[in-house]
């Protein structure tokens, strides 16, 4: 349900600002990249995990790496440890941790 009062449509604009500002555009103007949510609250969310269709086919992966978020979650769950990870990718630990929060069920 929408509030149409004046600040129902203050809250809906933020609201929407908060989305458009995580899709990266390329020099066309064309979305090209998006970056999800990976936390309950919007206003809260890095922008450490994207999708972008010219990586990894479109898949989940870690922002200028093309690490799949799905195999780090595969690692995790096998036993990895997230510093095993990080050290093994290069990557630093809220990287991981971010990758492996986005592919837990209701992690956002």
């Amino acid at each position: 349900m929408i509030n149409a009062s004046q600040k129902g449509q203050l809250d809906l604009r933020n609201k929407l600002n908060l989305h458009l500002e995580r899709i990266e555009p390329d020099d066309s103007g064309l979305a090209i990249k998006l970056y999800p949510f990976t936390r309950p609250h919007e206003e809260n969310n890095p922008k450490i995990v994207v999708i972008d269709p010219r990586i990894a086919f479109g898949r989940l992966v870690i922002a200028n790496t093309g690490i799949p978020t799905s195999i780090l979650k595969e690692r995790f769950h096998a036993g990895d440890t997230i510093e095993d990870l990080a050290y093994d990718y290069g990557c630093d630990l809220l990287s991981i941790q971010e990758a492996i929060r986005c592919e837990l069920p209701n992690a956002a």
